[in-house]
């Protein structure tokens, strides 16, 4: 799982994947920056892969197959930074618009989320959903900038 953290000049992601059944954990790439955009993944980590190289060449032709089945826990869901805003995709559709300033996803988007509420910047809001979601997030943080990276 994962935390991955949006307002409209940067992405911010922990980098801890795991896999429960294991009893595994490893840091890996979660978020990129591809010509205007930003594009983050959550989920499966597998899945987050082919959505981060698909999204990178553009969403170009058919949707990647996908390990995980649609509607469970682990189901890849991306986030999309561009200078026009933040955009949500799930399966099966283009990413959909969020009329948000600022907004996250993963095992730690929710307290994410509510320390951006609060006031903090992306990268606070991971740092602190790492606290909080210490079972799934983890760091070192990867930090994208939108403009002049």
């Amino acid at each position: 799982m994962t935390t991955i953290a949006a307002n409209r000049e940067m992405m911010v992601s922990d980098s801890r994947v795991s896999i429960e059944h294991k009893g595994l954990t490893y840091p890996a790439i979660k978020i990129v920056k591809v010509k205007d955009a930003i594009l983050g993944a959550a989920g499966n980590g597998a899945d987050c892969t082919r959505f981060l190289n698909w999204g990178g060449d553009g969403f170009k032709g058919a949707e990647p197959k996908w390990d995980e089945p649609a509607g469970t826990e682990d189901e890849c869901v991306g986030l999309v930074l561009r200078k026009d805003g933040i955009y949500f995709w799930s399966r099966g559709g283009p990413p959909e618009r969020i009329e948000a300033d600022y907004f996250a996803i993963g095992s730690g988007g929710k307290a994410a989320r509510a320390a951006m509420l609060l006031g903090r910047d992306p990268i606070q809001a991971v740092e602190i959903a790492i606290q909080i979601d210490d079972l799934h997030s983890g760091g070192p943080i990867q930090i994208q900038k939108l403009i002049g990276d």
